[in-house]
């Protein structure tokens, strides 16, 4: 009995093992199947990476014109600003070669803004009125501005009939309230000149106040028919008033003391210029001449002649300077350069620009 359940138990096992090992073996190829899926999978995957880095980061024609577009009228610095952005976002854009140039351009254009602003800023910005500058108008009949100023000019007077005065002066300002000048001058009939060479200092020169008051010195050398040669010095004292940009009025007086005789000349100058418009000035002007000679037997001598001038001076630009006029003697005793008329024109240039 034993020994024919032992023999059944055993004939079982032999019939049961082949199956056992065969479902073994699908379970091992199911398993191998399953391997090979996630194989499958991986290469998936990583062909999906590749084929995203292939995509990523490059635009196209649509998308870089669109955006060139929305920065027109943009600075500058925001145009390079956005333009860095956008490679950032598109590091392999097609257009990355005409970008990088559109970026070097910019970046000039950039610094160049922020120089232009910065000496906007230093323009505008307050400036202490000790620091400005003031803008005197010359005088028209041969005479010297109480402003010390860097500037070049050129004038001359015609009086009938054979009178013919003239003037070439150049100033240079070493600061703002110091100068010093240089003059060709001619005054009188017949042939000659003079060399006159000094310095000019402002004492008081106040925006606020619109007043300028000055003091000169110089020395003259010369030669003409009447005096032959002669040398002299003379003191100058200058005084301006600039009321607006519409009104301005200034008047001088200098006593030329002859150094080889015994002479005093004094001469007067006073002018007042009305501007209606920027470009363009009127002016009426006075210039007394008086004159004062000692000799033996005689005592002194006095001569006086003096003229009056009308005009306009045109501002083509800002540091030009166009006189225009015409010039009368109104009194005089016993001397007298010219009769009845006269015209007068002159050019002034000057070497720092007026802010407009």
């Amino acid at each position: 009995m034993t020994r024919h359940h032992l023999l059944l138990m055993f004939a079982v096992l032999l019939t049961a093992l082949p199956a056992s090992l065969a479902h073994a073996q699908d379970d091992d190829d199911d398993d191998v199947d399953d391997l090979g899926e996630l194989d499958d999978l991986d290469d998936l995957d990583e062909a999906d990476a590749e084929e995203q880095d292939d995509d990523g980061g490059v635009d196209d024609e649509g998308i870089y014109t669109d955006y060139k577009d929305e920065l027109r009228g943009d600075s500058a610095a925001e145009e390079l600003d956005a333009w860095r952005r956008y490679l950032d976002v598109y590091p392999r854009s097609v257009y990355r070669m005409e970008i990088e140039k559109r970026i070097d351009a910019l970046k000039e254009a950039a610094f160049r803004e922020i120089e232009e602003d910065d000496l906007d800023s230093d323009q505008t910005s307050p400036v202490d009125a000790k620091e400005q500058e003031m803008f005197l108008r010359e005088p028209a009949l041969i005479q010297m501005s109480a402003n010390p100023r860097r500037h070049a000019k050129l004038h001359a007077l015609w009086g009938f009939s054979d009178y013919l005065n003239y003037e070439l002066s150049f100033e240079w300002a070493f600061m703002r309230k110091f100068s010093a000048f240089a003059e060709l001058r001619h005054q009188g009939r017949g042939l000659g000149t003079q060399l006159q060479i000094g310095a000019k200092y402002a004492l008081v020169k106040d925006v606020r106040t619109g007043v300028i008051l000055t003091g000169a010195i110089s020395l003259a050398v010369g030669y003409n028919d009447f005096d032959r040669l002669n040398l002299g010095v003379e003191p100058w004292v200058g005084f301006a008033w600039i009321a607006s940009e519409k009104f301005q009025v200034q008047t001088s007086i200098a006593p030329y003391v002859r150094l080889d005789r015994p002479r005093l000349i004094l001469s007067w100058d006073v002018q007042a210029v009305v501007s209606p418009i920027p470009v363009l000035g009127i002016y009426v002007e006075s210039k007394q001449r008086h004159s004062f000679t000692s000799g033996d037997g005689i005592g002194t001598k006095y001569l006086g002649f003096h003229t009056a001038g009308v005009g306009v001076k045109i501002f083509p630009q800002p540091n030009f300077e166009l006189t225009i006029g015409a010039n009368v003697p109104y009194a005089w005793n016993i001397w007298k350069d010219y009769r009845y008329f006269g015209i007068h024109a002159g050019l002034a240039f000057y070497f720092d620009k007026k802010k407009t």
